[in-house]
């Protein structure tokens, strides 16, 4: 915008100078936007080129680090609909060039320019006797002034259209490449993305080929496709590539939107990429998705709780009251850095669990608690019916032990 923000003012103020300038200043001034006009054309061709050549691995650049000039082109191009007229009447003020009737307005001089947009490339209003302006050529010179800019309209009209099918040229071989190699999804930068965007909408692009699209659009982190990636987690052969392109794009909304989805697989592919993000601003939906009865999802939360680290950690120990024996067990391995307070009580009541994995587990995480309270429980532990209990038990206070006689050492010394 800034761009053709510049762009708009030099024009503009090309134009209003114009209209309030003797004559030679005027047409100086014209003729400089004159040949800004082709400047903005030819960077525009230059750009174009490159960009060709970095899609057909001639160089190595960022095509997205390059400006986009298409709107540019067309903007300044447009700018001749009025330079022309206005060059072609300060032209003929300062040399008297053409045959004006007395009563001719701005209005004849803009319907001259129009009548040479029609001779430009197929002169069809010679042919059917168009013709707008009551303006005529008179002097050679001004004959010369003509031609000069016919040449340039029929230029830029022939330099754009060649151009334009170039890059629809460029653009349709390069995804229709993407589809075997992701790198050319790079290649192609942002414009490669509508094309992508209509495959990865065709429920018929399956396997390996839908794979590469998904590659290619989390190459170019495309946001717009977070959507349609995701509702390929439900494919078996794709659902690995899809969750893998969501931790590379990292767009929270529509996987926390996943996380409501009626289907198992979406959901569990939405918990999975937020575990691999490991962003604390997925606490509260994941939280929220612990409502499900569905153990399976809830053990994948809680993993993902897991992987968030100390700002889950309250949802981990609340999560050590669930009813499933595997969410409680994932949960504690999830509390492995937590010597809380809170964690303690929790480990003491689950000490007396029914369960003697339950047991065996909150008795070895008890090493890491330092806390005296936690020798009581320890000692019961030692006859408990599980030998496996029983024998955590006493390597977990014997590891106490240990670290309270270095602790003791220490301050000795």
């Amino acid at each position: 915008m800034y761009q053709h923000l510049v762009l708009l003012t030099s024009f503009s103020v090309i134009h209003f100078s114009a209209f309030y300038s003797n004559s030679l200043v005027t047409w100086t001034l014209l003729w400089l936007g004159f040949l800004g006009v082709i400047g903005v054309g030819r960077a525009w061709v230059s750009n174009e080129k490159r960009r060709s050549a970095i899609a057909r691995k001639l160089s190595d650049d960022d095509p997205d680090a390059l400006p986009d000039l298409r709107i540019s082109a067309l903007v300044s191009a447009l700018q001749l609909f009025i330079i022309i007229p206005l060059l072609l009447k300060s032209s003929h003020d300062l040399f008297d060039l053409y045959v004006v009737p007395p009563d001719a307005t701005l209005k004849d001089w803009l319907l001259l320019g129009v009548d040479l947009l029609f001779r430009s490339i197929l002169d069809w209003s010679e042919i059917y006797g168009v013709k707008l302006s009551t303006i005529d050529l008179d002097t050679l010179g001004g004959r010369h002034l003509i031609m000069l800019f016919l040449l340039t309209i029929d230029f830029i009209l022939i330099q754009g259209i060649i151009r334009i099918f170039d890059i629809r040229r460029t653009i349709s071989e390069g995804v229709a490449a993407a589809i075997r190699d992701p790198e050319m999804a790079y290649r192609l930068g942002v414009r490669a993305v509508p094309s992508l965007l209509d495959k990865i909408n065709d429920q018929n692009v399956v396997g390996e080929d839908c794979k590469h699209i998904i590659e290619a659009l989390a190459v170019l982190k495309e946001k717009r496709a977070s959507e349609q990636i995701i509702s390929r987690f439900n494919q078996d052969d794709v659902r690995t590539t899809a969750v893998a392109a969501m931790v590379t794009i990292c767009d929270l909304p529509p996987l926390f939107t996943a996380l409501k989805s009626d289907e198992k697989m979406v959901q569990i592919g939405a918990i999975t990429a937020l575990r691999r993000i490991g962003l604390p601003s997925a606490v509260a939906p994941l939280t929220a998705s612990m409502q499900s009865d569905d153990s399976t999802i809830r053990e994948e939360i809680v993993r993902a709780f897991s992987a968030i680290g100390k700002p889950a950690h309250p949802q981990l120990r609340n999560a050590l009251l669930d009813t499933s024996k595997r969410v409680r067990l994932t949960a504690l391995q999830g509390l492995a850095l937590d010597s809380s307070e809170q964690l303690m009580h929790h480990l003491i009541e689950m000490t007396s669990d029914p369960d003697a994995d339950i047991r065996l587990a909150a008795i070895d995480a008890m090493q890491r608690i330092t806390d005296g309270r936690v020798v009581k429980p320890l000692a019961n532990a030692l006859q408990d019916v599980d030998e496996r209990v029983a024998k955590q038990a006493q390597r977990s206070l014997d590891h106490l032990e240990s670290v309270v006689s270095s602790k003791g050492t220490s301050s000795d010394q």
